[in-house]
């Protein structure tokens, strides 16, 4: 079920979220389990959002360089050998790590786009259509958004009286 929460989970503000239209056809599109955020709810959220999202990234290289270190050890060491089980078991824990992390992430309403070079979302609500706030590593605020069906290359200023 789409859960709409409120920002005062992240700094005590009341959500001013505007009503979704009847009529978007982007809702057919939402996934049953996707969190939506107002803009001040997704800013709350950026500073551990975007902590996790390099987090992900550091996993993600790590894991890189494991799954080739043990394609080496592969070619010439048993797969019971204690050397390649010890590597194994550390990429599993670290797969654990990762969907931890992953699941904290999803819990703060946003998604990850792309791991690299780094990009998130949040699902909200612009003039009444469902639309994602938009933030790549290294802009210091969410101030872009795009309609969900389309991508990063079709983002639009925020532009907030």
């Amino acid at each position: 079920m789409t859960e709409i929460i409120d920002a005062s989970k992240f700094s005590g503000r009341p959500m001013e979220i505007t009503a979704l239209l009847d009529t978007d056809p982007m809702l057919a599109h939402l996934p049953s389990d996707a969190v939506i955020l107002t803009i001040e709810g997704a800013r709350e959220s950026l500073p551990l959002a975007s902590k996790l999202l390099i987090d992900l990234q550091v996993m993600n290289d790590e894991a890189h360089d494991l799954c080739e270190e043990l394609e080496v050890l592969l070619e010439t060491l048993n797969p019971n050998h204690e050397h390649v089980s010890e590597i194994a078991e550390y990429l599993a824990k670290l797969v654990s790590q990762w969907q931890q992390t992953a699941k904290n992430l999803e819990s703060t309403g946003t998604r990850v786009a792309c791991l690299e070079p780094g990009r998130l979302e949040w699902y909200g609500v612009i003039d009444g259509n469902l639309a994602l706030f938009s933030w790549a590593l290294g802009e210091e605020d969410i101030e872009w958004y795009h309609a969900v069906d389309a991508g990063f290359n079709a983002r639009k200023p925020l532009i907030e009286a």
